[in-house]
Parts: structure tokens; sequence; C-alpha cells
């Protein structure tokens, strides 16, 4: 059933020059799976889940009635890494620029309801709100403010993600500030640091009153820091090449929205203070490490490697008592198989399928003169793709439309999950219960962690 996008009928079609290409025309198709683009018995096949944005541009010095978009994308080559691909095609079929421009902005609005409607399996962040995209400048080795200006900000402007920014300028500054932030203005906070501020961020949640809504609010993170565990974490679970550009897989995954469940652990302190903890908690010589650490962290994560060495060489003598419940016919985590599976957009000979996503090579057309961000590029990417083009600004342009009631459904959803939960911890001043086990004595190489 065709479904109506803007003026023009879902799915898209249409036959473009592509901009500085000849006369050669290209027999273009938009839909749910993403964007195919066909010529002299080849096709190029953008993947729904590799697309980002789309720009409509003019000519610098307009010379006729030409308007042009841009498709911006970030597919996979060869499984190992993302690559920057933009497609810009001319739009000529009309008598006047304003025409041309009027279905330049169709596909550009098409391409952005593709992503967000069927990017994933459902819509899971609000994208008629803004994110909140907190900052620490002093994180790992002090290059966070000029990642955000080189790679952050050129992506979330590719995808029409609107959002503020906010640098700490203190300790504990994200913290005061979430625990008295209207939540319902925004899609979701993102952190631009290290795992510290995620863990400033969620005890900020913690200290509110409704605390047990708040912290199923939506949360991202992007590489910033010494320590980015949880980053690493979530591309390892959307099978993400991350180890390529982590700051770009991480962008990418607040682009499109991909949510996953994140298990917290409440701590409560001997002073009577409780925290939310994510990924471990550990107690002993890699704690002292990864504390002790704090003065090296201009050299990234290297300083861990040079204060184990500092640490080992004086060793110290640790005490404790652990008590815990052991866990019986506790559920087994799913495995990694259970991730999303990604495909990768290919160039098919015509009349080919598509190969099973296990392929692990991507053909690229040479003939369908695709212009990719060569090496380096997508470290300092900017809007100016095409020199001689020009952007056309938003005021000229229908705004994006977005599904009023799946974002309302997407809210009310989380407020289900966040309801009540208890506290199943006896307090530290009440005797461990009889089912408990105990532990206790000391030692030079202890180390306790808790996986969560």
């Amino acid at each position: 059933m065709a479904e109506c996008v803007g003026t023009l009928a879902w799915p898209l079609r249409g036959q473009f020059r592509q901009y500085k290409r000849g006369s050669k025309l290209y027999n273009v198709q938009l839909d749910e799976s993403g964007m195919t683009v066909t010529s002299d018995g080849e096709k190029q096949v953008v993947k729904v889940t590799d697309l980002v944005g789309c720009q409509c541009q003019q000519e610098q010095q307009q010379q006729g009635n030409s308007a042009y978009f841009t498709l911006l994308a970030y597919p996979l080559t060869g499984g190992r890494k993302r690559t920057r691909l933009a497609l810009c095609f001319e739009v000529a079929s009309k008598n006047t620029f304003k025409e041309n421009l009027a279905v330049a902005n169709a596909w550009r609005r098409a391409v952005y309801h593709a992503v967000r409607n069927h990017g994933t399996t459902k819509p899971q962040v609000d994208h008629s709100k803004k994110i909140l995209l907190f900052i620490n400048p002093n994180s790992g080795s002090g290059r966070a403010l000029q990642t955000y200006r080189k790679q952050v900000s050129t992506l979330l402007a590719e995808a029409e993600v609107s959002h503020e920014v906010l640098v700490t300028e203190r300790a504990s500054h994200a913290t005061d500030v979430v625990r008295t932030l209207d939540l319902t203005q925004y899609a979701g906070l993102v952190i631009l640091s290290g795992d510290g501020l995620l863990y400033e961020v969620y005890n900020g949640l913690l200290a509110r009153p409704d605390w047990n809504e708040a912290i199923q609010f939506p949360i991202g993170i992007i590489p910033g820091g010494s320590g980015n565990g949880l980053a690493r974490s979530l591309a390892h679970w959307l099978r993400e090449p991350y180890r390529a550009n982590p700051v770009l897989v991480s962008t990418l995954n607040v682009v499109y929205g991909h949510l996953s469940p994140l298990d917290l652990v409440m701590t409560e302190t001997a002073k009577g203070k409780r925290i939310l903890s994510f990924l471990s908690i550990g107690f002993g010589l890699l704690s002292d490490i990864d504390i002790e650490s704090e003065r090296l962290r201009i050299i990234g994560e290297s300083r861990f490697a040079v204060w184990a060495v500092a640490r080992c060489a004086n060793l110290r003598r640790y005490r404790a008592t652990i008590s815990f419940k052991r866990a019986v016919g506790a559920p087994v985590p799913a495995p990694l198989a259970s991730s999303p599976m990604l495909q990768r957009s290919q160039t098919l000979q015509e009349g080919e399928g598509l190969p099973s996503t296990n392929a692990r090579h991507l053909s690229h057309s040479h003939s369908m003169q695709l212009q990719e961000s060569k090496k380096g590029e997508e470290e300092e990417a900017c809007l100016d793709i095409l020199p001689s083009l020009v952007k056309v600004e938003d005021g000229a342009l229908e705004p994006v439309p977005e599904k009023a009631q799946e974002a309302q459904e997407c809210e009310e959803q989380q407020q289900q999950d966040g309801a009540k939960s208890e506290v199943l911890l006896p307090g530290l001043d009440e005797p461990v219960p009889d089912d408990w086990e105990t532990i206790e004595g000391g030692s030079q190489h202890l180390f306790v962690d808790i996986s969560i």
C-alpha cells in the first residue's frame, strides 16, 4: 500500500543526473528498505540502516533552474569500518528553481521519514525533541570539545538532530544539572566524555524525587575519555566496528536512536549514601589504579598501564568482608547472536538478489562514480561536501514530518518501564540474612569485581 510522504507517493521514484557526472540519467527509488540507484545494468543499494540524512542545495552562482539533493550515508565497507558516502542528484525537470527545490525537498523529507521510521524496528526516540549533550572538556586527553567540533556536530547536523550543548565546569556539575532538569523537554541525554561523566548523570537521575522513572530516560554516550567501556560495549552489542572510528560509530548510534537495555546496580555506602553504577563495581588493586591514575589523564588510556606498574611495585594489603546471596536458577544472559544483525549497502549486477548478511566483502561500482570520503575525511567531515554548491537555508524548506502518535507511545512506554522497583539488599546496619554467604580476609592482590 502506498504511503503519502509530503506531496509525493511512497515509495519515491525518479530519474536524475548526478552532479557534474555528465548527462547520464540514473533511476532512483527510495522505500522502506533504503535507496536504490540503477544505471546501465548495475544497481547500487544503500540500506536504510546506513542512511543518515539528506540536504537540499543550490549552485553558489545560480545559472539555471536546477536544485540538488545530496544523500548522506555511512555504509560498512568490508565489514571493518563505516565510510562516508555522498550521492548528489540534480533536479531539473521543472520550469523554475522554486519548483525543482520543492521536488528536492520532498526527497529530503522522504529520506528522513525512511531513517526515522524504518531505520530501526520501531521508533525508539522522540525525534521531535532535542537532545542535551554534556561535554567534559577535561576528560581523557582534553580533546572532547575538539571531537565535538570536528566530528559530532557535523554528523548531528547532517542527520538534522536538534541538540543543546552543556560544557561541564567542575566535578558533579552534570549531577547538579540533571537533578532538577525538565526531562520532558528532551528526547535523551548524551554524554561526550568518559564513563565518569555518565556516572555523574545517572547519579543525578537517582537524586530526583521521580528517580524510578528518571533512570529509564534514554541516555547515550560518545567516547571522549580515558575509560570508554560502555561505548565499546554498546558497539559490541550492535556488532559495529568500534576500533576503526569509535566517535563515528557511537554518534551514529545516537543519530539512529538505537536503545539497548542496561543493568544498573545501587550501592549504599557506610555513610548511608546511595549511588548508581554500571558495567562493574570494583574494590582493591585495580580500583586504586583507576582512581590514582587520574593525575596522568593527559596521556589517555595509557595512564592505566603506567600506574599499574607503579602500584605493583608498592603493593598494599586490602581487607574486606563480602556477604552475598548465591543466585539459584538465575536467567542466562542472551547470547550475542540476539543483537541486531547489520546489513551492508552493496552494488549488484541488474537482476541479482541481495546476498546474505554473512557476505564478507562489499563490491563498489566504479561506473556509478559515487562520491565517497577518502581515508581520514570522515574525521574532519564538513557540510560543504561539494564546494560549488551551497546548502539551502532551512527557512526555505518544509519541515520533516514527525509521527506524533508514535512519539507519544514511545514516551508512554518509557514511563511504563519506570514502574516502582524494590531495593532488595538489607541495610549496612542490619544483620546479614541467614541464607547469605560471607567471605572475609585480606590480600595484597585483592580485587573484587561485580560485573553488571
